[in-house]
């Protein structure tokens, strides 16, 4: 499916002045573009989800602490 779109994306560029090796040229262009993309935000969820863990274990460490002290000696 994605070959598909490829394909259909490919065929709606404008004419290139370049020719066919210019427009294979931008296309593996905008593939390396996209691939250090892709790779940034991979790096970005990771962070994320790094934080994300971070952040449950103080709000149990938290709840826990609340809980305890609610506790009748």
């Amino acid at each position: 499916a994605a070959l598909v779109k490829f394909d259909a994306l490919v065929a709606a560029l404008p004419p290139s002045e370049g020719g066919e090796k210019a427009q294979l040229r931008r296309i593996t262009e905008l593939q390396a573009e996209n691939d250090s993309i892709g790779q940034e935000l991979q790096k970005q969820l990771e962070v994320a989800v790094k934080e994300l863990k971070q952040v449950q274990e103080l709000f149990s460490q938290a709840a826990d602490n609340c809980l305890n002290l609610k506790k009748p000696d």
